[in-house]
């Protein structure tokens, strides 16, 4: 196909037909992509030639359908590796500390425990707090560490207890497994999880999950302050949306699809 074909090929188009053929489990005729697509077949044929040519898709001599090849896979590798999730949150996790005026912060599951990649302090730096990044904790103590547990099966969160118990940090740690179990079911009802000075006296904490490409939850990122200023209405009416809206911008990010998901 002549170049200067291809520049003019729609790129709108040309990532439409990958997300379909990446869609789809088996390879798929000529016929069925163009229905499937609403694309004429002349036109969708010319785009399957060029993927052919860079070698992202093969036609089947056999049967005449096309399918992606594992080059694709290049190209995410590359990606997940060159850009990790704390780099691609750093970013916002500083704006909304900015923004809220409070301590923000980016955890993952790790080992049955939650760990922390990224920490921005309070802008005001009156409050001290524990979290440091790379640092782990008990996974049922805080606002992010019960987000991501609301994420996993019940049979998963059972081996967690089974082996890493339900440690008590504070007065106020949930140490009871059928009282974790309701409390994390409220999370999924609610789509956020507190920390009420659970891991830490004079501390709360307010978490959202982060999702990626395939809609499972990557991470969690949090607001925290101290007890006195997280109070009912500032988390639900003014750190709530930010995260929330902050999650949803890293999560475009790791290629998740807000139209396509259920959550």
């Amino acid at each position: 196909m002549a170049e200067k074909e291809i520049g003019n090929l729609s790129s709108d188009k040309l990532f439409r037909i990958v997300e379909c053929l990446a869609a789809s489990r088996l390879p798929n005729r000529l016929k069925d992509l163009a229905d499937k697509l609403s694309m004429p077949q002349p036109t969708l044929l010319r785009y399957l030639k060029t993927l052919c040519s860079q070698g992202y898709a093969y036609r089947d001599d056999s049967t005449g359908c096309y399918a992606l090849t594992w080059k694709i896979c290049r190209l995410a590798d590359a990606v997940k590796s060159d850009l990790s999730l704390r780099s691609i949150a750093a970013p916002f996790l500083n704006q909304a500390a900015n923004v809220l005026n409070a301590g923000t912060l980016l955890a993952i599951e790790q080992d049955k425990s939650v760990l922390y990649l990224d920490f921005v302090d309070n802008p005001r730096r009156i409050m001290k707090t524990m979290l440091r990044i790379g640092k782990n904790a008990p996974i049922h103590t805080s606002a992010s560490g019960k987000m991501l547990l609301s994420s996993f099966s019940q049979r998963k969160v059972e081996e967690i207890i089974a082996e890493r118990g339900l440690e008590r940090l504070t007065e106020k740690t949930i140490t009871d497994p059928q009282k974790l179990f309701e409390e994390l079911s409220r999370i999924r009802h609610q789509g956020y999880a507190i920390d009420d000075e659970e891991c830490e006296m004079g501390h709360r904490c307010i978490s959202v999950p982060i999702y990626d490409y395939s809609g499972n939850v990557a991470g969690a990122i949090s607001a925290f302050d101290s007890f006195e200023r997280m109070t009912e209405s500032r988390m639900q009416q003014v750190l709530l949306p930010e995260l929330q809206r902050t999650a949803i911008e890293i999560s475009l990010r790791l290629g998740y699809s807000v139209n396509d998901s259920q959550h």
